[in-house]
């Protein structure tokens, strides 16, 4: 008799509302750090609050596409609702401006090089860019050979240490793309060996104390991924990983006692990510301007994208927003 063949690589579940759970509060962090970005708040979210998606994306691989099939599909699910956010954002933005008498117009060429060129009420677009070239990069790389991602990855963060600014200024922060292979490679690495975590909630809960006690005593600074700061050499992003592959295992190991109402909410929000990922920063903006309290600037920066979003769903061409 011939042993039983052992699997590498864990089965891709249709939806986790673990997985849907976490993306919302990665996204409800990115909003708060944008509107209380100092102090705590740095060393607190900064490691994980990015990184996680990148690390969520390896986690999620899907493998034996080609490089053309994943081009497409990430095109229409990244760069479409960017084009499509980045005329809504400029609108609203050039008509907010104008009734506070504040008339601001945006560069053509920032807006069309992106990445780090582009703050403001464009804050968060260069984490959809770079999204786009890490997966294309990964599909590229990893055709050669499982180990080419992370050691590329690995020769771009160095470049980074050096000379920031010229992984930094790469146009659709693609050098931020490239650097941030080894949180995707990081994800791909822990989805190979998921079936063999037989405790994911302890081990979870271990890795995201243990990362975040590191950076909140200040043991471990932070990584700052749109400047293309990763903190100190190597430590800062194996910590950065490690809270990010923890979440995802704590996060895995508590949805089976989700209700059912908060799985449906969980995955429904989680949907709705996109609106709120390109939308908030205009409200932030546009709340600084106004002098709002900070409360005030998240409930709207929170709100009104959800809000848009299910009003998109509602509609036939909505989807290519969301």
């Amino acid at each position: 008799m011939q042993p039983a063949p052992t699997r590498s690589v864990a089965p891709v579940a249709t939806r986790s509302a673990g997985i849907d759970a976490l993306r919302v509060v990665g996204v409800v962090a990115v909003v708060f750090a944008h509107i209380w970005a100092g102090g705590l708040t740095h060393a607190a979210i900064y490691s994980w609050h990015v990184p996680v998606f990148f690390v969520l994306s390896g986690y999620l691989w899907r493998e034996g596409r080609t490089l053309g099939d994943e081009v497409r599909r990430r095109a229409r699910s990244l760069l479409v609702p960017y084009a499509l956010w980045l005329v809504v954002v400029t609108a609203a933005w050039a008509a907010f401006t104008a009734v506070v008498g504040t008339m601001q117009l945006p560069d053509p060429t920032a807006l069309l090089l992106g990445g780090a060129r582009i703050g403001g009420q464009y804050a968060a677009f260069w984490f959809v860019t770079a999204l786009f070239v890490a997966a294309i990069a990964m599909r590229a790389l990893s055709a050669i050979a499982v180990w080419v991602p992370p050691v590329v990855g690995a020769l771009v963060l160095a470049v980074a240490y050096v000379q920031p600014e010229w992984v930094r200024w790469v146009p659709w922060s693609a050098g931020v793309a490239l650097a941030a292979l080894v949180f995707v490679s990081a994800g791909d690495g822990l989805r190979r060996i998921r079936d063999r975590v037989a405790a994911p909630l302890p081990i979870g809960a271990a890795l995201v104390v243990g990362g975040l006690a590191l950076t909140i005593s200040g043991i471990v600074p932070p990584v700052d991924m749109k400047a293309a700061d990763f903190g100190a050499p190597i430590v800062s992003v194996v910590v950065s990983a490690a809270i990010s592959c923890g979440l995802i295992l704590v996060f895995e190991g508590v949805q089976d006692r989700f209700p059912t109402g908060l799985a449906r909410s969980a995955t429904r929000l989680a949907g709705l990510a996109m609106p709120v990922i390109l939308f908030h920063a205009f409200f932030i903006a546009a709340g600084h301007v106004l002098g709002a309290p900070g409360i005030v600037i998240f409930a709207f920066a929170l709100g009104v994208p959800i809000a848009t979003g299910l009003l998109l769903l509602r509609t036939r061409w909505g989807r290519h927003f969301l």
